[in-house]
């Protein structure tokens, strides 16, 4: 099915020329994809880390939760 845009309230068909760049601006979109997704889980991974977590830091178990998130934030950074 060809792909259509509205000009002047009728909908019109896709040039070749303006298929063409839209089906460049799709694949960048899905090329984007991993890193959209890296930089989401870096975000979620990031917000764990509150104050209270700050604070029970100063335990081993809380040393070492700090230590596991940084790693997981390392690996998606790894990604971009």
């Amino acid at each position: 099915m060809a792909r259509t845009r509205m000009e002047n309230g009728v909908e019109v068909a896709l040039s070749e020329a303006e298929e063409t760049a839209r089906d460049a601006e799709e694949k960048k979109w899905a090329d984007g994809k991993t890193v959209r997704d890296a930089l989401k889980e870096i975000r979620s991974l990031e917000a764990t880390v509150t104050q209270r977590r700050i604070r029970d830091m100063t335990t081993d178990a809380g040393k070492q939760w700090m230590v596991n998130i940084e790693k997981l934030i390392s690996d998606e950074r790894s990604k971009l």
